[in-house]
């Protein structure tokens, strides 16, 4: 059988168990009331960890998402005619890096994707001599 809460008014003053979890107002506003009401207000866990300059900001940004330098999808789209070779430069195209670090290249039919298997050691020889592609680890050919 459920057990029945007391009434508003039969409560104390003082007795805030009735709220355990519940959070009716936001914080600045308990804080508030509960200075109205004459409750001890509780202790904040803010720290205050200073400002940044908008400019140190931007920096770590630039850092961060290296705005500005080239990336290694760049360097291979520049480069793709000496990594495939001229006779498949054509027939494929680099589609992305993804999170595995595999080279995923696009190629419209079933035979350059088998021949360009043929060829996967020299194009990672190529890829790893690129500046920026070394963390490339495989590649995989898909329909397209």
């Amino acid at each position: 059988m459920p057990q029945k809460r007391a009434s508003p008014s039969a409560r104390s003053n003082r007795d805030t168990s009735w709220l355990a979890g519940a959070r009716p107002h936001a914080p600045h506003v308990g804080d508030l009331i509960s200075s109205l009401r004459g409750f001890e207000a509780p202790q904040s866990r803010a720290t205050d960890r200073g400002t940044k300059g908008l400019d140190s900001v931007i920096e770590a940004c630039i850092e961060r998402y290296q705005i500005g330098k080239e990336t290694p999808e760049e360097t291979i789209a520049r480069n793709w005619r000496s990594i495939v070779g001229e006779q498949f430069a054509h027939l494929c195209a680099p589609e992305r890096i993804d999170n595995t670090n595999t080279l995923l290249i696009k190629a419209p039919g079933a035979v350059a994707r088998r021949e360009l298997v043929f060829r996967e050691a020299r194009i990672m020889t190529a890829l790893r001599s690129l500046p920026g592609c070394g963390r490339i680890r495989g590649i995989a050919f898909r329909a397209g």
